[in-house]
């Protein structure tokens, strides 16, 4: 599999790291939420659940850990995001986030991170966007049994835009990992930009042709154009025929299974975004 190209920078007081959310969802309902597989691959643009990549988290050679994005906040994925695909911020840990609660840091002009629990996720993460965070990172509490701790949820309710400043959920493991220091982070969402960069890295590395990659641009570009002009019909239509291209090509042995399903699962995100709640909060 190919690697994302990683960027690394430096804070001041923190460590060098680059961090890169692409998303990515299969649902299973658990307890009036959402609970998400982690059973993620890693294309050339890195999709899957989702996956959070940082040197922070050593326990993989690639540094990457799933992660799910909010149904209620602001979204950076699918063709909500307009121009704001890429969020880029300090990552402050907060502690618990409810309204009781004292933060444990200032979250202003920054990523807050927030462990789950007591009160809800609206809650946690309108007090951090209140308190001028430009984003949020929820990572999961103790659990029992404790495999349950890794377990991704969906935050819901599904109301795109509630809370205007996008948010996340991740594992347990992950969210004390990122509040062990400070640390700068890069979070990109999966969305028809990223869905053009996937195959764009296809080309460079000799599994596509250009003549393949074009179709499949085209399909892409028609179907963002179709959802920024509202006809999400039409863009519906045009994701579906993406993705049954992809697939002629994984069976034909042009594309490797792990590229398609990289491919496939972003795809699916955009498809989920162009159908209501999402749509309806647009209109």
């Amino acid at each position: 599999m190919r690697e994302l190209v990683t960027i690394k920078f430096r804070a001041a007081g923190s460590r060098h790291l680059l961090l890169a959310l692409l998303l990515a969802s299969v649902a299973i309902p658990l307890l009036g939420e959402s609970a998400y597989a982690q059973s993620y691959v890693d294309p050339s643009f890195g999709v899957g659940d989702s996956i959070i990549r940082s040197d922070v988290f050593v326990g993989d050679k690639q540094g990457r850990v799933p992660a799910t994005e909010g149904q209620f906040t602001d979204q950076l994925s699918g063709w909500l995001s307009g121009a704001g695909e890429v969020l880029h911020g300090e990552v402050v840990h907060v502690g618990r986030g409810c309204n009781s609660d004292t933060n444990l840091a200032n979250p202003a002009g920054k990523i807050a991170l927030i462990e789950r629990g007591v009160c809800t996720f609206v809650e946690k993460i309108t007090k951090a966007y209140s308190n001028g965070a430009i984003g949020a990172i929820v990572y999961n509490n103790v659990r029992t049994p404790p495999d349950n701790e890794e377990i991704l949820i969906r935050m819901g309710p599904a109301n795109p835009g509630q809370v205007p400043i996008p948010g996340f959920f991740v594992a347990r493991s992950s969210g004390l990992a990122l509040r062990a220091t400070p640390v700068n982070v890069k979070i990109q969402a999966a969305s028809f930009r990223a869905l053009m960069d996937g195959v764009s890295a296809l080309v460079n590395d000799g599994t596509l042709t250009k003549k393949q990659a074009g179709s499949l641009k085209d399909k892409i570009s028609a179907a963002s154009d179709a959802a920024n002009k509202g006809n999400f019909a039409t863009a519906l239509n045009l994701i579906s025929a993406f993705r049954a291209e992809i697939l002629a090509l994984k069976t034909a042995g042009v594309l490797p299974a792990s590229d398609w399903q990289g491919l496939d699962d972003a795809a699916g995100v955009i498809v989920t975004r162009l159908q209501p709640p999402f749509t309806d909060s647009a209109s």
